[in-house]
């Protein structure tokens, strides 16, 4: 059986992390890995970029060091224990943004179908058309604002619709 290559610990930690030798868990391909950071992350992170970080062909800006640990699992500690301190508090930046999204997200209804939001939007209007003690104005100021957001929401998918359309 061959010898693993020695690798340095904060690129040891990554390769641990990723292909789960402690826990009894199919390996993270390195395809998946690159795909989760540029989905996330927001910039192009290729399968070769994290096959030569992995393999210590390269060594990763603490950006790229702090996303890779992230998208294997690793926490704060780990990473500050094998040396990367400035990749750490980046890595805890990133934890808290993307916990940040992940409780937003979880919060969602995504069940939400086409047909119960007419009906959500219909009770709107007739609980801003009927709600006593208001004047006309200000339920005429409350239609015309939620129709404006309703609007403006549409407005903004179409055009990002169109973007990704035009790639």
């Amino acid at each position: 059986m061959p010898k693993p290559p020695h690798r340095p610990a904060e690129v040891e930690l990554l390769h641990r992390l990723r292909t789960r030798q402690d826990e009894l868990l199919p390996e993270i391909p390195l395809k998946a890995v690159a795909e989760k950071i540029a989905q996330t992350a927001g910039y192009n992170f290729y399968t070769n970029k994290v096959r030569r970080i992995e393999s210590g062909e390269t060594t990763a800006s603490d950006l790229d060091y702090a996303w890779f640990a992230w998208a294997v699992g690793a926490s704060v500690s780990q990473v500050e224990q094998v040396g990367r301190p400035e990749a750490a508090r980046l890595l805890r930046e990133i934890i808290a943004k993307n916990s940040a999204t992940e409780t937003k997200r979880a919060s969602l209804d995504l069940s939400i179908t086409p047909d119960r939001f007419q009906a959500e939007l219909r009770e709107k209007l007739r609980e801003i058309r009927t709600m006593p003690g208001i004047s006309d104005e200000d339920r005429d100021r409350m239609e015309e604002t939620l129709l404006q957001h309703l609007d403006l929401v549409l407005r903004t998918y179409d055009q990002q619709i169109h973007m990704l359309r035009a790639r």
